[in-house]
């Protein structure tokens, strides 16, 4: 027995056992020649306006120095350096980014996540964001669970009117999970004395599965900014938690984005806010199923981590990177065609 089925463009044959091909079947058009059915769809572009939420380390050793010296003396701690080049970058932005930020550990608390965000996303946020600084840095680095609250959050900010984004900025790599092993975990201390307590074990594989599942289930990208001259020996798992987040930094060297100054970490910050606040889309109306092709001044962009990607198809938010977000920046007319092919 034979059903045809048709399809944009062509039509097909399936075929049950035992059965031959019917050479009566029309073959039809092959995939990649449209017919009248399945015209192609030129579809309006808007600017969104980006959820950001930033993920903020305050553990101890943001009281250091920038090169990880615990007595910084005359120097600016990290904690002051991270406040003094968000202030540089976030105020010409209050109008243009929702912003929010989630400051982890709790205040008092050597490993506990927070349990809510410090501030939540909105536009005009820029002083109290910055305002969260007046805190000290104390306490381990409980990533995972900073990630795991900071999503929860914006998921129900998830609207057709605006794209979401995580900015996570630590000086180290994540640890306080209690379910590891102290004797045979790889230890986050930098004194090399060993883990005496599991909650100093390197927790990369859950933290680093959640970035990817935030970012392939729920189309939640990650930023990650790595502050401190002294983070090569975690530099891997970094560049994997970047990688895992979606957007990691394009070019060569490092996937995340390192910041061993303070202007390294006020040049990361605009890239990464000039990439949310000018590159990235929402499609007006609903999206067709179909091939889509993102255009800028009418030269196709590749899809893919270089060129354009969908942060949710559904509900049609899209990003544009490096090169062509430049180009839009310069001036180039941003489009998006949908065909069935």
């Amino acid at each position: 027995m034979l059903v045809t089925l048709a399809a944009c463009g062509r039509t097909e044959v399936v075929r049950y056992a035992d059965d031959t091909p019917d050479a009566s079947v029309d073959a039809g058009a092959d995939a990649g020649v449209p017919d009248a059915s399945c015209p192609p769809t030129t579809l309006g572009l808007e600017p969104a306006v980006p959820t950001v939420l930033f993920v903020l380390d305050r553990s101890g050793s943001m009281a250091f120095d920038i090169d990880g010296r615990p007595d910084a003396g005359q120097s600016a701690s990290r904690w002051d350096v991270l406040e003094t080049s968000l202030r540089s970058v976030l105020p010409p932005l209050d109008m243009k980014l929702a912003m929010g930020a989630l400051l982890y550990p709790t205040v008092g608390d050597t490993c506990e996540a927070p349990f809510v965000v410090n501030l939540s996303p909105a536009l005009g946020n820029a002083d109290r964001l910055l305002s969260l600084f007046a805190t000290r840095p104390l306490g381990g680095t409980p990533t995972f669970g900073a990630l795991d609250l900071a999503a929860r959050h914006l998921a129900p900010l998830h609207t057709a009117s605006a794209a979401r984004a995580l900015v996570l900025a630590t000086d180290g790599a994540p640890n306080c999970n209690e379910a590891l092993d102290p004797f045979t975990c790889v230890c986050t201390r930098p004194d090399g004395l060993g883990c005496m307590d599991p909650q100093n074990c390197l927790d990369d594989a859950r933290t680093i599965a959640r970035l990817e599942s935030l970012f392939q289930t729920s189309k939640l990208p990650t930023y990650v900014v790595g502050l401190g001259s002294e983070l090569d020996r975690f530099s891997g798992t970094l560049d994997r938690m970047a990688v895992a987040g979606g957007v990691p930094r394009l070019g060569p060297g490092k996937r995340y984005y390192s910041a061993t100054s303070e202007a390294e970490l006020t040049l990361a910050f605009t890239r990464i806010t000039e990439q949310l606040s000018r590159c990235t889309y929402l499609v007006v109306g609903a999206v067709p199923g179909g091939k889509a092709h993102f255009r800028v001044g009418g030269a196709e962009v590749p899809e893919g981590p270089e060129g354009w990607e969908w942060l949710s198809r559904a509900n049609g938010e899209l990003t544009v990177h490096g090169l062509a977000c430049d180009r839009v920046a310069a001036g180039g007319v941003p489009s998006l065609l949908v065909d069935c092919r």
